[in-house]
């Protein structure tokens, strides 16, 4: 299964230039706002936007769209922040309460104060600092979930059965630590095929921050 999460940069730069934490990010589906913080990790002040599209189904191919009018709000509009310091956006969902998951791609645009100061952009030389854009994925889970999965050893496949995804955790063997497992983001509808699940191990399903047990195996 392919990555949901594609990063974006303008032009080459370190990648701890600007600091979003997780790629994915979740409301659950008894909130209504949620937040997420960015951090300015340069030497000097930066100017923070964002851009929001609704997607069908976050991957390749994706199809985006404008969210209906007042579908989901952030604040603030822009962020002003100095070197070293973080701030948090927040997000509210104002959308239909039904049984539909919906994702969007929420676009962080990092951008220095020079361009925003006209004397500093008439100044000549070659200009080091870019703008960088930092892809993430919101899931705004169905107001109505639905948390349910199918799981067939015989044939390794772990299935999502129900209206909201759920990120699966396969650690081979017993004594496995978490940097041996792999993980995999499930949404509604998806297959896993691996052949670690008809293997003995541990092996969890990860819901609403909890780790759902769905192998006894290593169960004394």
């Amino acid at each position: 299964m392919r990555s949901w999460l594609l990063w974006l940069l303008c032009l080459p730069l370190s990648a701890t230039a600007i600091n979003v934490g997780t790629l994915t990010f979740a409301m659950d589906q008894d909130q209504s706002f949620t937040a997420k913080r960015v951090l300015n990790n340069n030497r000097s002040a930066r100017i923070y936007q964002v851009t929001l599209r609704a997607i069908d189904r976050p991957g390749e191919n994706e199809a985006r769209s404008r969210p209906a009018d007042g579908e989901l709000l952030f604040a603030p509009r822009q962020l002003q922040l100095q070197a070293g310091q973080g701030e948090y956006y927040k997000f509210f969902y104002r959308g239909p309460q039904d049984n539909r998951e919906r994702y969007y791609r929420v676009s962080f645009r990092e951008i220095p104060t020079r361009l925003f100061d006209p004397a500093q952009r008439q100044t000549t030389g070659v200009n080091l600092e870019p703008i960088v854009v930092m892809d993430t994925i919101l899931v705004v889970r169905p107001r109505q979930s639905n948390f349910a999965y199918r799981l067939d050893p015989q044939r390794g496949t772990l299935t999502n059965t129900g209206n909201t995804y759920f990120k699966f955790l396969l650690k081979p063997g017993c004594d496995s630590t978490d940097e041996e497992g792999i993980t995999e983001y499930l949404r509604p509808g998806d297959t896993l095929t691996h052949a670690g699940i008809r293997l003995k191990g541990q092996k969890f399903i990860i819901y609403n921050d909890k780790f759902i047990s769905v192998d006894k195996s290593c169960i004394n």
